[in-house]
């Protein structure tokens, strides 16, 4: 039923051309006018090329369509935004010094604190899906953009902690399993719900108004075409959703910090 939604719609609206853009530009101005960087030059262009593939998969292409229709699309489109993309760009950033004022640098050390950006992302990601925020912020674009760019800058500020504010490889396990930890609150609720927690996966009236803000105007399906497809259980693909995000998570984290590990080792043996 989902492939059938989707010939629905055109090729702009599947694929959206101003996310396209913008990470063309990104790319662009990483290679070509960002400063040369001394070490890992081809490593640091692959993983960054990587991560802004996978920003647009999240945002940019139809699974972005699919977060709108069932709760295990939407813990993909997460997944992909924060649990991959963030990583990969925050590891593949050109080191860059720039002279800025004390107040501004202050700012920045304080965002990128781990506790505090554990804090911060901790903030959006249950504010986020409290029920009457998630099912508002579905219906109203902009306030969806809000929360996931709030969830992916947040994200990125845990990322750069994690990988070059902690010195030591026991403090960014520390850090990570603490994050994940804080998590689990939220996923047993939803894996142990014996109803649909967000009515905008299971109410026609919400569910519609969900997906016709991501579509073109000319375009109008009548409820029937909604009602077909809600079949699918948001109680199944709430627990489904939340074991895919939590195993795939763990194991994400688990093979960025073994790598990260790997190349501190390394590099303190070279300069032994």
């Amino acid at each position: 039923m989902i492939e059938i939604f989707l010939n629905e719609f055109h090729f702009s609206t599947l694929w959206n051309a101003g996310i396209l853009l913008f990470c063309l530009l990104y790319i662009i101005g990483y290679f070509f006018i960002l400063p040369v960087s001394d070490s890992g030059g081809m490593k640091k262009g692959i993983l960054t090329i990587l991560g802004v593939t996978t920003l647009f998969l999240a945002v940019g292409s139809p699974i972005n369509i699919i977060a709108r229709l069932t709760f295990q699309g939407h813990m993909i489109q997460l997944m992909l935004l924060i649990v991959i993309s963030s990583p990969l760009l925050v590891a593949g950033w050109k080191p860059i010094k720039i002279n800025t004022i004390s107040f501004v640098h202050t700012c920045v050390d304080w965002l990128t604190k781990p506790w505090f950006s554990m804090l911060l992302l901790q903030i959006f990601f249950y504010g986020y899906h409290l029920p009457v925020v998630f099912d508002f912020a579905r219906i109203e674009l902009y306030w969806n953009h809000f929360f996931l760019l709030g969830l992916f800058s947040t994200s990125i500020l845990f990322w750069i902690s994690i990988l070059y504010k902690v010195k030591v490889s026991e403090k960014r396990w520390l850090y990570a399993g603490i994050h994940h930890l804080l998590l689990i609150p939220y996923f047993l609720f939803l894996y142990t719900a014996n109803e649909g927690v967000y009515r905008v996966y299971s109410d026609i009236t919400l569910f519609m108004s969900a997906i016709e803000v991501c579509l073109p105007v000319e375009i109008n399906f009548p409820e029937q075409f909604y009602a077909s497809l809600l079949p699918f259980d948001p109680v199944v693909h709430q627990q489904t959703g939340v074991v895919l995000f939590w195993i795939s998570s763990c194991l994400i984290y688990i093979i960025v910090l073994f790598c990260k590990q790997s190349v501190h080792e390394g590099t303190v043996l070279s300069h032994s």
